[in-house]
């Protein structure tokens, strides 16, 4: 077991990976009463072609397979439901698919050898039939035909596919009610079989317990012990053009009651390294938080003038693609756009603002330490994106110079003050 360590904060990680691939994570942390268990494994919705671990042969999934498997999951042969098993113990359990990865989720106070040798038990036992196939496609279709009644996912989808033109990003996790009803249990079987492989999962567990007590459980679980090695996954994807869908979409939406916003600006990622892309992140965010923060002049203006009544920024990296996002509701469409990019262009940032960014980064990164759940889910993010764990936080965040700020700054305004996309939904009434 290989032991390291969160520089400057004190705090201990332990990784294993066994014989048969499985990558295991543990966080301890005695002073907490609660934990949460994770199985992760990397198959989320972007990936819909693959070669078959069992066939050999190219496979062109339907979109929605990772979503639809996840739901699946939970029916068990034996008809022992997951959740009500975890209801007994007053034991939380969850699921939830993203782009890259999907997690079955456990979140208790006691029970924990009980509850991890279930976890790994029904995840490690696919049951799919011609029967039970059928009877979930009508429920996500449901659930799909339902989220385009919400104003909130209606914005967001058309911004994917204004900002991407070929990813995966464009598609809802969940597929389209056309490519959920070509699902079959083949499918599922060809899928689970190549992507629900040790080797290609992750078992995380946070909070408090015994080391030894779930290295145990975990190494000596039947189910798992027959599961072997098959070695890397081929898969195929497209690669993102660099350019955006389209500039501008204004649509109008049931249900909205004041005019939304998503300005996104789109650039390629010229770093590779996690480290690396994390300094940039960060850098972007302290650019942010100095121009548009909520202490910032432009706050203060804005909200003078009832510009808006919500209003806030996000940055981040999919695959090679570096996104700077503002995201509002206002009145004052057009007007607001106008002044965000004129202060994302040309606002001034002074090494004071700098210095006060870093330490706000500095005091969120130490705020996240106490919570052993926010520290996994970062572990695990590094380790999907990039396979590699970044223990050093603090200190990038201290070797941030005003030269790292005006280079990233130039960079984003460069690459992405033309690409950019503009989408708005209004009121339909």
């Amino acid at each position: 077991m290989i032991t390291r360590e969160l520089k400057d904060l004190n705090i201990k990680i332990y990784e294993e990976d066994l014989d048969n691939g499985l990558k295991v994570i543990l966080l301890p942390f005695e002073k907490r009463t609660n934990y949460a268990l994770q199985y992760i494994t990397r198959y989320g919705s972007e990936i819909d072609e693959f070669i078959s671990s069992t066939t050999k042969k190219r496979i062109k999934a339907p979109y929605g397979v990772a979503h639809f498997l996840e739901h699946k999951m939970f029916e068990q042969e034996d008809g022992l439901d997951p959740f009500a098993f975890y209801s007994k113990t007053g034991t939380d359990a969850n699921a939830s698919t993203g782009y890259k990865l999907t997690s079955y989720i456990v979140e208790g106070t006691t029970n924990i050898e009980e509850n991890l040798e279930f976890l790994i038990n029904y995840v490690n036992s696919p049951y799919f039939t011609d029967k039970n196939v059928e009877k979930e496609k009508g429920i996500i279709i449901e659930e799909l035909n339902m989220y385009l009644d919400e104003p909130e996912n209606r914005l967001f989808d058309n911004n994917n596919k204004s900002v991407f033109v070929k990813h995966p990003m464009r598609r809802d996790i969940g597929g389209t009610p056309k490519s959920v009803s070509k699902i079959t249990k083949e499918v599922l079987y060809e899928c689970y079989n190549t992507f629900y492989q040790p080797d290609n999962m992750l078992i995380t567990i946070a909070g408090n317990f015994n080391i030894d007590t779930v290295m145990n459980i975990i190494k000596n679980n039947k189910k798992l012990k027959d599961r072997k090695k098959i070695g890397s996954i081929k898969t195929f994807r497209v690669k993102e053009p660099i350019r955006v869908n389209r500039k501008e979409k204004r649509i109008k939406i049931k249900n909205l009651f004041l005019p939304k916003f998503i300005l996104t600006f789109k650039k390629e990622l010229k770093e590779t390294k996690a480290q690396d892309i994390y300094k940039f992140k960060t850098t972007t965010d302290i650019l942010l938080f100095s121009l548009f923060g909520s202490s910032s002049y432009f706050r203060e203006r804005m909200q003078a003038n009832d510009m808006y009544s919500l209003f806030f920024t996000s940055c981040g990296s999919v695959d090679n693609i570096f996104l700077t996002e503002f995201i509002a509701e206002t009145k004052k469409v057009d007007e607001l756009k106008d002044e965000i990019v004129n202060l994302f262009l040309n606002g001034e940032i002074t090494p004071d603002d700098l210095e006060r960014g870093k330490r706000v980064m500095i005091s969120n990164e130490i705020i996240d330490s106490d919570s052993p759940f926010k520290i996994m889910d970062k572990i695990v993010d590094d380790l999907i994106e990039k396979n590699e764990m970044i223990l050093n936080r603090i200190e990038i965040i201290r070797s941030i110079t005003m030269d790292d700020l005006i280079k990233v700054r130039k960079e984003i305004i460069n690459e992405s003050k033309d690409n950019y996309s503009f989408v708005v939904a209004y009121p339909k009434e």
